[in-house]
């Protein structure tokens, strides 16, 4: 009889652990992370008897949770993924529908400004279209301080974002820490697993892939190291590592993602962070943000040097040469604070400058050029001295104070080009439309040798000449001679059409074209323009600036440097929202194969409850014939 009752009442504790697992899973089929529970039974070991060994009834040997760990993994990454993608496209788009806008773009404004240049060429004297032309400029200079101050704005989010993100995953590396300990001690010397906690724990790692690239290690104890991005550890057993949000040290604009030393201070781990929300602000920075920034710098830097340059060989309506008509700052060059020496850095070459970042570095003997953008050394020409710069990249370096070894400095060429663009010209009288020489050929001559208009092609002074250069033909030496001193070689079989160069004293270099056959003692003059307001040469060439190939070694216009930002950035976009739709139906499919493994089926579960209360009944009454069989003994004896 003992062994039926025996039987029957581990029938009965077992099928009740079975009831009540199955409410708990019909409890918690709403219940965020909760994975189906599954009661495993095994036979008790059976009792040697006359007849061979008898069964001695069931146990529960553990409540397991429907877990695949593949399976996890594959929701973790793809989560991880959609988010970095997804906000990489939201901060994306909000670049490309402000650069792209065509009201509020820059090439409406540029295309404004040089069709007033137009207007001003056209009647030199005017004074509305020269205020006209003013206020064109101050406008577009105004744009492109507005559309820097909005992208500094945007990086100033970014960074608050960051700040935000990365308090989420301390948070919850802390939190999984805590719940490694939990685990630890409630495994220690038992079989069976905190199903419950060991959910909580991959809940706080589903939450983490949001903010975070996830992977994990188990350990022997129950605990589970969490490694995020390229490998940093965030969760070793139950010590939580702590990131931080810091200043780039010559950058205060660019924040690094950093990691607490164990012996105090921090190391920046920015590169080894990779996929989820952090992730994705760090790529939309350096692939979106970074490099925007810089592209509308290099076209301000563009029009305000080649428009400066071309301004200061003009002529004003009070007869000066034209100044600066932009205002531009210096390349961006921001020193270590542990730096020894001083560097100093200047434009040299529009034509050649980019919209990269560069680091240069001193190692004690040999100074270093790195572009940042594509990782590869840069060659520098030059001895680094006032006389002798370096030169790389359109960028000229000059060493003022001793560097000590590692010395380095952030180079940012453009960047600060769109915010320091300024109108300095605030009088219509001072655009210089006029060139200061004008050309003249003397009546006596017998040739057919022409000059043309010719223009002022680069300034070292500012005083007209007094007197008329003469320029008077040797057809012997073939040569111009000069009333100044000098001569300028002329060969009407080579020389026709081509640009002829004299250095006016005090002024700069006059270049001009000169055709046909002039005769022996043919003469040509070269004469202040002082009184030419109708004049509008210089006009003509501030406007064909617009056409010209300034950018990319003389290859891109300014509208086309500023197209080649907006395609960028429109690319960019396009992909991004692409992966993340991509990303999100894998996210998708992947949580629903996890679901079909761990999810709780309510028609399941009920078919369940039925089958294990019809095993719990049938277990009950194993105990009842025990019973019945017991009192039928009872009674045979007393008879």
């Amino acid at each position: 009889m003992a062994s039926i009752l025996n039987t029957g009442i581990s029938a009965l504790n077992a099928f009740q652990r079975q009831l009540n697992t199955t409410g708990h899973n019909i409890a918690n089929v709403n219940t965020e992370g909760y994975s189906r529970q599954r009661v495993e039974f095994s036979t008790l070991e059976a009792q040697p008897g006359g007849d061979g060994f008898l069964g001695a009834g069931v146990q529960v040997a553990a409540i397991r949770r429907s877990y695949d760990d593949y399976l996890s993994g594959q929701v973790r990454a793809y989560s991880a993924s959609q988010e970095e993608y997804a906000i990489y496209h939201e901060r994306a788009s909000q670049v490309d529908n402000v650069v792209a806008d065509a009201a509020s773009g820059l090439d409406r404004m540029m295309q404004e400004f040089f069709a007033s240049i137009e207007d001003v060429s056209a009647d030199p004297t005017s004074i509305p279209a020269r205020n006209v032309m003013l206020n064109r400029s101050q406008v577009l200079t105004d744009r492109f301080r507005s559309l820097d101050g909005w992208m500094e704005d945007l990086r100033g989010q970014l960074n608050r974002d960051l700040d935000t993100f990365v308090s989420e995953v301390n948070g919850l590396g802390q939190a999984l820490s805590q719940v490694n300990q939990q685990i630890q001690q409630i495994s220690a010397g038992q079989a069976n697993p905190p199903n419950d906690l060991l959910d909580k724990r991959d809940q706080l790692i589903d939450e983490l892939s949001t903010y975070v690239k996830v992977t994990t290690v188990p350990q022997d104890n129950g605990a589970l190291n969490v490694f995020i991005g390229n490998g940093q550890a965030l969760v070793v057993g139950e010590v939580a590592n702590r990131l931080s949000v810091i200043n780039n040290p010559m950058a205060a604009d660019q924040k690094e993602v950093a990691v607490s030393l164990v012996g105090g201070g921090t190391a920046v781990v920015t590169d080894q962070i990779t996929g989820g929300k952090v992730g994705g602000l760090l790529r939309f920075r350096d692939e979106v943000l970074n490099p925007a920034q810089n592209s509308l710098g290099l076209v301000a830097v563009g029009l305000a040097d080649s428009f400066n340059r071309e301004h200061r060989t003009g002529l004003d309506l009070d007869g000066q040469l034209g100044g600066d008509y932009f205002a531009l700052g210096e390349p961006e060059l921001l020193a270590d604070p542990a730096n020894t020496g001083t560097v100093t850095a200047s434009f040299d070459s529009i034509a050649d400058l980019t919209n990269h970042e560069y680091q240069l570095s001193y190692d004690g003997s040999t100074w270093s050029l790195t572009d940042l953008t594509t990782g590869g050394s840069v060659t520098m020409t030059g001895a680094g001295t006032a006389t002798n710069p370096f030169i790389a990249d359109g960028v000229a370096l000059v060493v003022g104070a001793p560097p000590a070894a590692g010395d380095t400095y952030l180079l940012r060429p453009a960047r600060s080009g769109a915010g320091s663009i300024d109108t300095l010209i605030n009088d219509t009288r001072d655009i210089a439309a006029a060139d200061p020489i004008r050309t003249a050929t003397a009546d006596t001559n017998t040739g057919t040798g022409a000059i043309g208009p010719g223009a002022l092609t680069s300034v070292s002074g500012s005083t007209l000449p007094a007197t008329p250069i003469t320029l008077t033909y040797d057809a012997v030496a073939k040569v111009f001679n000069l009333s100044t001193g000098g001569s300028v070689p002329y060969d009407p079989a080579t020389d026709s059409g081509k640009s002829l160069i004299v250095t006016i004293a005090g002024l700069g270099d006059f270049t001009f074209e000169m055709t046909g056959t002039p005769n022996n003692g043919d003469q040509f003059s070269l004469l202040s323009n002082a009184g030419g307001t109708g004049d509008n040469r210089n006009a003509l060439h501030l406007s064909k600036l617009q056409k010209r190939s300034l950018l990319f070694g003389n290859t891109a216009t300014l509208s086309d440097a500023y197209g080649f930002m907006v395609a960028d950035v429109a690319t960019s976009t396009q992909q991004a929202s692409a992966n993340a739709e991509v990303q999100g139906e894998l996210l998708s499919q992947s949580q629903a194969a996890r679901s079909a493994v761990s999810g709780v089926n309510l028609d399941e579960e009920a078919a369940d409850l039925v089958r294990f209360q019809q095993a719990y009944a049938a277990a009950a009454q194993v105990i009842s014939t025990a019973n019945t069989l017991f009192d039928t003994l009872l009674g045979a004896v007393r008879n």
